[in-house]
C-alpha cells in the first residue's frame, strides 16, 4: 500500500511538472505609464520570424488582427501598413520592423500606436506516428508619440497529433500549427487591456 502512494504520488507531481511546462506564459511588462486602452488606432507590422514559413507569418498576422477588432482597437488596413514601409527596407519581401521607429509609423500612418510581433519558434518535429508543433510569439505595444513601450507579452503552445499513416500525419501537422497559432495569440492577447470601442 505504501509503494502504491509513493508510485501515485509521483505520477501527481509529474503530471503537475508537465502541465505547468506546457502552459508556460511569460510575465506581461507595462514600462510605461501610459494606458495601452488610451491609444485609438494600432498600425499592428508585419510580423517577424526565423522561420520560412511565410504562411505562418501571415496566419498569425490575420489572427492577431482579428483579436485586436475584438478588444476594441481600430486598426489600419494591413495592404496599406506594407505599402507605405516597403521604402523603408531593402528587401521588398520582408520588412525588418526593428529598423522602424514609432516616430516614422506616425508620420506615415497617422496611428498613435505601433505593435510589434514575432513569431520566435516554430518547429515541427514529425516521429513514427506523432508530430508536435510548438510556438512561441511575443508582442509589443509602442507609443509612435514617444517610443516607450505601454505593453508586452509572449507566450507559448503547443499541438500534438498522432496517426498511423505519415501522409495524414504530415497533413494533420498543418492544422495544428493554425491551431498552436490560435491558442497562443489567445493568451498573449488576453492581457492587453480593452480598447477605446469597448471603454465603459
Amino acid at each position: 500500500m505504501r509503494a502504491y502512494n509513493i508510485l501515485f504520488a509521483a505520477a501527481l507531481m509529474t503530471f503537475c511538472l508537465c502541465l505547468f511546462a506546457c502552459s508556460s506564459h511569460a510575465p506581461v511588462v507595462l514600462k510605461s505609464d501610459q494606458n495601452p486602452s488610451a491609444l485609438n488606432v494600432i498600425a499592428l507590422l508585419p510580423v517577424e520570424g526565423n522561420v520560412a514559413d511565410t504562411i505562418a507569418l501571415q496566419m498569425l498576422r490575420t489572427k492577431l488582427s482579428n483579436e485586436l477588432h475584438f478588444k476594441g482597437y481600430s486598426q489600419i488596413a494591413s495592404d496599406l501598413i506594407d505599402s507605405k514601409l516597403t521604402p523603408l527596407t531593402d528587401d521588398k519581401d520582408v520588412i525588418k520592423n526593428k529598423g522602424i521607429r514609432p516616430k516614422a509609423i506616425e508620420e506615415l500612418l497617422g496611428a498613435d500606436g505601433a505593435m510589434y510581433c514575432s513569431l520566435k519558434e516554430s518547429k515541427t518535429s514529425t516521429g513514427l506516428f506523432y508530430a508536435p508543433v510548438t510556438v512561441s510569439v511575443r508582442c509589443e505595444l509602442r507609443s509612435t508619440k514617444t517610443g516607450e513601450t505601454v505593453w508586452n507579452d509572449q507566450s507559448q503552445a503547443t499541438s500534438r497529433s498522432f496517426d498511423l499513416i505519415r501522409t495524414r500525419l504530415k497533413m494533420k501537422s498543418s492544422g495544428d500549427l493554425e491551431a498552436a497559432l490560435e491558442e497562443v495569440v489567445g493568451k498573449v492577447m488576453e492581457t492587453l487591456p480593452y480598447g477605446p470601442k469597448l471603454r465603459g
